[in-house]
């Protein structure tokens, strides 16, 4: 059977037009055969939204109407903050490791300047590590502040017209603080691993100290073997994330999960946080946004507000991939504390942005 033979008897019209013609020709070979029960390694939850989309679009040209009357394809359906995470736990099960673990990570705040009247991103602090999987192997790390730099393109236009000033007086913690353009130099330091070995022991040290003792003593980070074995502890893991986010609610919920998953563990580690998010209530997918580096997210949100404004806290994760890249504040109303005054809905109040992140077998550069 020709493809026209095949179109005319998908459409069930007879004769179709050329426009129909062509239309069902396209769908023929788009789709695969409808008995045939198929899936596209890493499609996904995702994937399987738009092949719903596709099955709505030829139903609506094989059923009833005229046949030159235009095809008309609903817009793919927005898929929930559950759906999204359970579809970047499908692909971070699957991501391998490497011999190293190297972060990017650059972080700031939004300082309003009354003085021309904009925001800059100062305090930008920039961090570029490799932790090596493999104790025999040294860590690397380094560190710098980054020059304060306008927001946004309104911004920078804002800035130009007060002259381009490289030096700020900004408000911040209650207190007014320089900022500047010029970035400082890099710090390098490097961690051998028999240094390593001593401070492991030194942690533990501590640790041994503090057991039993609820005050006095600083909150032990989790060894790495204690981050695995949550993988298989959804329970320990999930009050792990949800009870120590404290007042913040879902929004340091996202916060914490996005450090979490900034620091070295497996594949299997990294899908168990995502599930426990999947489950964690008040947040929504608030659909596609830009961060401050111009890279395209989708933007999952949890809702907050205190004296400052009302803030969207939000988990950015690359279309696609759903690899992590970075979390942030935006204000959505108020701007009603000192620090906050003068700022427009929109502005982005913080952000922890990487730049990389993930494992590696390239050596630390």
């Amino acid at each position: 059977m020709d493809d026209e033979r095949m179109i005319r008897s998908l459409l069930q019209e007879a004769p179709p037009s050329a426009e129909v013609i062509a239309e069902g020709r396209h769908r023929l070979y788009a789709e695969p055969p409808r008995r045939r029960r198929w899936r596209t390694p890493g499609l996904g939850i995702a994937g399987l939204g738009l092949a719903a989309a596709a099955t709505a679009a030829v139903l609506a040209v094989t059923t009833g109407g005229s046949p030159t009357a235009p095809v008309h394809q609903a817009p793919p359906r927005q898929l929930s903050a559950r759906q999204v995470l359970l579809a970047a736990a499908e692909k971070a099960a699957s991501e391998p490791v490497g011999r190293y673990w190297h972060t990017h990570v650059i972080s700031g705040q939004a300082y309003h300047v009354a003085k021309g009247d904009y925001v800059i991103d100062g305090a930008r602090h920039e961090i570029d590590q490799w932790t090596a999987r493999s104790a025999q192997d040294d860590d690397v790390f380094r560190s710098r502040f980054a020059g304060a730099v306008p927001q946004t393109a309104a911004d920078r236009a804002a800035w130009r017209r007060a002259g381009s000033p490289a030096t700020w007086r900004v408000l911040s913690n209650g207190q007014y603080i320089r900022q500047t353009a010029t970035p400082d130099r890099w710090d390098l330091a490097r961690l051998t691993p028999a240094e390593k070995k001593g401070y492991d022991k030194l942690v533990a040290r501590v640790r041994k100290q503090c057991a039993g003792r609820s005050r006095g003593c600083p909150q032990p980070e989790l060894t790495q073997a204690e981050r695995e074995a949550l993988a298989d502890d959804p329970a320990a893991l999930r009050q792990r994330l949800l009870t120590t986010s404290g007042k913040g609610g879902p929004g340091n919920v996202l916060t914490r999960a996005g450090d979490f998953l900034a620091r070295p563990g497996s594949s299997k580690l990294s899908a168990a946080v995502f599930r426990v998010l999947a489950d964690a209530p008040g947040i929504r997918n608030a659909g596609p946004v830009t961060d401050l580096r111009g890279r395209a997210a989708i933007a999952l949100t949890a809702r907050s507000s205190d004296r400052s404004g009302t803030f969207d806290t939000q988990l950015l994760l690359q279309p696609g991939t759903y690899r992590v890249l970075g979390t942030q504040t935006v204000l959505v109303a108020g701007g009603r504390g000192p620090e906050t005054a003068g700022m427009k809905p929109g502005t982005v109040f913080t952000e922890q942005l990487f730049l990389e992140m993930g494992w590696t077998d390239s050596a630390p550069r």
